[in-house]
């Protein structure tokens, strides 16, 4: 399991950045018209980590949250993730409504068994999905996910990407989006850039947006 005081310190320096984008994100959302019905259209080919296959038909099972990052990351998907498993607790027998996928952004490094492995770490409703990297963009180009790789020399790389978690409902609606507030907890924007209010209240603003 994660230090969380060893993890703290190291996300400390990311904090104001994080609430910039945050700040810069809503508004941007918010100068853009876009619909309560827009849907995910991707025809897709992955895997599970557990050796399933994963296409656009497991997005119309339940409504999802989904999360793309990669396990070499060292703050932000481990942060994002510990804030997700804390939300499926508290959700209580809703969480059941809803399935959640941690989709990698690093097919290179994060195989079938290196997303089981590290996944073991936080809520197990929580579902790796790998596979090859052309199959990959086309659902990060579905749900509008920036991924720009960074050579560190020596053969080693760090990636960034989108930090929002993407939230649909069962009709591959795009419903909304989760974003990180100083590191410490989530806030639920609507899908016209509007923070819901009160901010602390993300497991009824979440329940509001799925109807569940």
């Amino acid at each position: 399991m994660i230090n969380r005081h060893i993890l703290f310190k190291r996300i400390l320096p990311s904090i104001l950045i994080t609430t910039v984008a945050l700040i810069y994100i809503g508004s941007n959302f918010a100068n853009k018209k876009i619909s309560s019905s827009q849907s995910i259209k991707a025809n897709f080919n992955l895997e599970d980590m557990n050796g399933n296959k994963f296409n656009q038909n497991n997005l119309k099972e339940k409504s999802s949250i989904l999360f793309f990052g990669f396990t070499h990351c060292p703050d932000i998907c481990p942060v994002s993730l510990q804030l997700l498993t804390n939300l499926i607790e508290n959700l209580g027998s809703d969480a059941d409504k809803i399935n959640y996928y941690f989709i990698t952004i690093d097919p290179q490094r994060d195989t079938k068994k290196v997303l089981k492995q590290y996944l073991n770490s936080f809520d197990q409703k929580i579902l790796g999905i790998t596979g090859k990297q052309d199959e990959l963009k086309k659902i990060y180009n579905a749900f509008d996910i920036h991924v720009k790789k960074n050579d560190l020399g020596k053969g080693n790389h760090t990636i960034d990407h989108t930090m929002s978690f993407k939230i649909i409902n069962n009709n591959t609606q795009k419903v909304g989006t989760m974003m990180h507030e100083g590191f410490s907890k989530l806030i639920v924007i609507d899908n016209f850039g509007k923070i819901q209010i009160p901010k602390n209240d993300v497991v009824n603003h979440l329940r509001k947006l799925l109807q569940l």
